[in-house]
C-alpha cells in the first residue's frame, strides 16, 4: 500500500494504483468511465464550469428515459406473457428485464436521494414536488422529511456515521452483524439475508407504512391516487400480469437484494476511532470509492477477448445491479454531498491525490474485494483495511473546492 501524503490508499485486495489510467488508451472513454465507476481528472476550471450545469433540462431527460425504458420493459413483459418468443428466449428476456429494471428503480432511488441533498436543484420545494410526482411515488418509496431526517440529518452527521445511533449501522447490527463475528456465519448472513422471508416481510411492511401512512395525509392521498389509476390502466390494457412479472417481483425481491448489497458495502461500519483523531480525518476512513475492471491488455486475440468477457459478465452486471448511477464515487459524495451525479466521478478524480482535511481517498477495485475487507474488519479484527493514516496526510484545508464537514453536522 503506498502511504506517502496524499496518495490514494488501497487494501489487499483487487488492484492497487490508478487502474484507471490503464483505460486512457481505448477509445469511448465515456463508457470506461461508466463501467469502472472511476472518472477522469478535468482541469479545475472546466470541472467548475461543468458542476456549475445542474438544473431541470437534465432532470427531465433523466426522468423521461427512465420511465421510458420501465414502460418499455413491462411491454416486453407482456409480449412474453402473450407468447411472442421461444420459451428459452423468453426466459433469458425477463432475467434480463428484471436487472434493468432493478437498474431503473435503484436510479429512482438515487436521484430523490440527491434531490434530497440539493445537488440537482437550488429550489428545495421545487425538488421535492419532483421526488413526490416522479420518484418516491412510483418507487414505493419513503417521504420527503422521513429520508431528509434519517439519511441527510443523521446518517451523514459527522459524529453520527458508523456509530451506534446510525440509522443505517443500527440497521445492519439488527441482520446479526458484529465485530468478532465467526466468518462461516458472516458468509452466510451476507448471502441469505436479503432472501430471508422474515427480512422481506419486514421491508415489505415498513414500505407500506413509509408509502401509505407515514407521509402527510395529501401526500397519502396523492399517492394512494397515483396507485389506483395506475392499476385500472394496467387493468383495462390487458397488462396487470405483465406489471406483476417485470415490476413487481424486482421491486418486491430484487430491488431489496441490490439494495443490500449496496448498504452493506458501502461503509466500515463498527469503525472505532482512534484517539486523538479528528473528526474529518475520522469521517475520511470510513467510505471508499468502489470501482470495477482490470488492467487492459497488450495484445493478443485472446487476451483481449478474455478481458472483454470479464467485463461484460462481472463488471456489468455490477454496475447495472449493485452500484448504478453514482455509487462507486460515494465516499466522494460523503466529503461533498451537493455534487451532482452527474460529475461525481470526475470530481473524485481531479482531487484525488491533493491534500484534504479528509486525509487520503480510499480505493476498492471489484465487489468482492469489498467483501473480503469488511470480513477482515468483522471477523478477523482488521482494524485499518487500508493501513495507517498518517497524521501528515490530513491537511486543514481543502485545495481544489472547500467541502463542509456534512450537511448533517
Amino acid at each position: 500500500m503506498n502511504q506517502h501524503d496524499n496518495a490514494t490508499h488501497y487494501c489487499q485486495y483487487g488492484p492497487q494504483g490508478n487502474l484507471r489510467a490503464a483505460y486512457a488508451r481505448l477509445p469511448f472513454q465515456p463508457l470506461w468511465t461508466w463501467l469502472t465507476g472511476k472518472g477522469q481528472a478535468q482541469p479545475a476550471d472546466v470541472l467548475k464550469q461543468r458542476m456549475e450545469q445542474t438544473g431541470e433540462r437534465f432532470l427531465l431527460a433523466h426522468l423521461l428515459f427512465t420511465w421510458a425504458v420501465m414502460i418499455g420493459l413491462v411491454l416486453l413483459g407482456k409480449a412474453v406473457l402473450e407468447g411472442a418468443f421461444h420459451p428459452l428466449l423468453s426466459v433469458l428476456l425477463v432475467l434480463a428485464a428484471w436487472v434493468l429494471m432493478v437498474n431503473r428503480l435503484r436510479s429512482m432511488q438515487a436521484t430523490f436521494h440527491y434531490l434530497t441533498h440539493g445537488a440537482v436543484l437550488k429550489d428545495k420545494a421545487r425538488a421535492q414536488r419532483y421526488a413526490r410526482l416522479f420518484l418516491s411515488t412510483p418507487l414505493l418509496y419513503q417521504d420527503w422529511d422521513t429520508y431528509n431526517q434519517s439519511h441527510v440529518r443523521e446518517h451523514h452527521n459527522i459524529h453520527v456515521l458508523c456509530t451506534d445511533i446510525d440509522p443505517d449501522q443500527r440497521f445492519i447490527q439488527a441482520q446479526g452483524f458484529y465485530p468478532g463475528m465467526p466468518e462461516l456465519a458472516y458468509w452466510w448472513r451476507v448471502i441469505c439475508t436479503p432472501f430471508r422471508p422474515a427480512y422481506l416481510l419486514r421491508q415489505w411492511r415498513a414500505t407500506l407504512h413509509d408509502c401509505f401512512v407515514r407521509p402527510p395525509r395529501d401526500e397519502v392521498r396523492f399517492r394512494l391516487a397515483f396507485w389506483a389509476v395506475l392499476l385500472v390502466l394496467l387493468w383495462a390494457t390487458d397488462s396487470l400480469m405483465a406489471f406483476a412479472l417485470i415490476y413487481g417481483i424486482p421491486r418486491a425481491v430484487l430491488f431489496e437484494h441490490s439494495m443490500w448489497l449496496q448498504l452493506f458495502t458501502e461503509h466500515l461500519w463498527f469503525y472505532q476511532r482512534e484517539d486523538g483523531r479528528a473528526d474529518k480525518p475520522h469521517y475520511g476512513r470510513l467510505t471508499w470509492g468502489r470501482f470495477q475492471g482490470r488492467t487492459p491488455p497488450s495484445g493478443g486475440v485472446v487476451a483481449w477477448s478474455t478481458w472483454l468477457l470479464k467485463a461484460l459478465l462481472l463488471d456489468v452486471p455490477v454496475r447495472l445491479y449493485v452500484y448504478p448511477q453514482d455509487l462507486p464515487n460515494h465516499d466522494a459524495h460523503h466529503r461533498r454531498p451537493n455534487v451532482h451525479y452527474r460529475h461525481i466521478a470526475n470530481y473524485r478524480a481531479s482531487i484525488e491525490g491533493q491534500p484534504s482535511s479528509y486525509g487520503p481517498f480510499l480505493e476498492v477495485w471489484g465487489f468482492m474485494a469489498g467483501l473480503y475487507l469488511i470480513r477482515d474488519h468483522m471477523c478477523r479484527g482488521v482494524r485499518e483495511p487500508f493501513g495507517p493514516l498518517h497524521t501528515e496526510a490530513t491537511q486543514p484545508q481543502d485545495t481544489l473546492y472547500p467541502t463542509p464537514s456534512s450537511q448533517g453536522a
